[in-house]
C-alpha cells in the first residue's frame, strides 16, 4: 500500500477559473486539452479569465496530439503552460525539443490487455509517463486497462496512472505498489458534462485519498 504522496492530475477542463478552487482541494495537476476532435477542446471555450492571472502551484498541462510545435509555442505563451502531455507518437527527438524549452514532458503510452508498450526510447527525453487505456482512436478513452500490466513496467521515470478512474477505485489505487507511481489522472468520471467538473466529487475523491495515506 503507498504511503507517499499520490498527485492529482485533473484532466480535460475547460472552465480555467476554477483554477485556484482545484488548487485549495489539492490537486497537483490541471490538464486543458488542444486537440480539436475532442469534445473537451480548450481553444472552442471562451474564457472569462486568461490563464497568466493564475499564480498559484497547480501546474498547467498541455495535453496534444501529433501536433506542429509552432501550435505547442503559441499554446504555452497564451495558457501559461509548465506541463507539455504528448497524446500520439510523437518521437523521442520531438520530446527532448520540446524539453530544452523548459518544459516538462509527460509522454503518454496505451496499454493492452496483453502487452505493456516499450518506454526505453523516451527515458532520456521525458520528466514522466502516463499510462492510458489503449484505443484506436486517439485521446482518452473512459475505460480502464488491467492494472496488473503495470508490474510489466521496470523503468525510473515517474509515471501518471489513467484511464477510467472513478471514485470507487480509491481502494485499488491504494493497494497499488508500484515504486515509480507518481499521480493519478482523473476525466470523464467526474463530470457533470464534457469538460464540466464536479468538483464536489473531486474533492471528496482527493480526502478519501489522503486520509488513508496520512493515517
Amino acid at each position: 500500500m503507498h504511503r507517499h504522496k499520490l498527485h492529482i492530475k485533473v484532466c480535460g477542463l475547460t472552465r480555467l477559473d476554477e483554477l485556484p478552487r482545484l488548487e485549495a482541494m489539492g490537486v497537483d495537476f490541471a490538464g486543458m486539452i488542444f486537440y480539436p476532435p475532442s469534445p473537451r477542446y480548450i481553444a472552442s471555450v471562451p474564457q472569462t479569465a486568461p490563464t497568466p492571472s493564475y499564480q498559484g502551484r497547480l501546474q498547467k498541462v498541455g495535453v496534444f496530439v501529433n501536433a506542429p510545435e509552432a501550435w505547442i509555442e503559441w499554446a504555452v505563451k497564451h495558457y501559461d503552460l509548465q506541463v507539455i502531455q504528448l497524446h500520439g507518437d510523437e518521437s523521442p527527438a520531438y520530446c527532448a525539443r520540446l524539453r530544452e524549452k523548459g518544459l516538462n514532458i509527460i509522454k503518454t503510452f496505451p496499454v493492452a490487455d496483453d502487452q505493456f508498450p516499450d518506454t526505453r526510447p523516451y527515458e532520456t527525453s521525458c520528466d514522466y509517463f502516463l499510462f492510458d487505456t489503449a484505443s484506436i482512436q486517439k485521446g482518452g478513452t473512459g475505460k480502464r486497462f488491467n492494472w496488473q500490466m503495470l508490474h510489466a513496467y521496470q523503468g525510473n521515470i515517474p509515471f501518471f496512472l489513467s484511464g477510467g478512474i472513478g471514485p470507487e477505485h480509491v481502494p485499488e489505487i491504494l493497494s497499488l505498489s508500484h515504486p515509480q507511481l507518481f499521480a493519478v489522472d482523473i476525466n470523464s468520471r467526474f463530470e457533470i458534462a464534457p469538460g464540466i467538473k464536479n468538483l464536489a466529487q473531486i474533492k471528496q475523491f482527493i480526502c478519501q485519498l489522503n486520509t488513508v495515506l496520512e493515517a
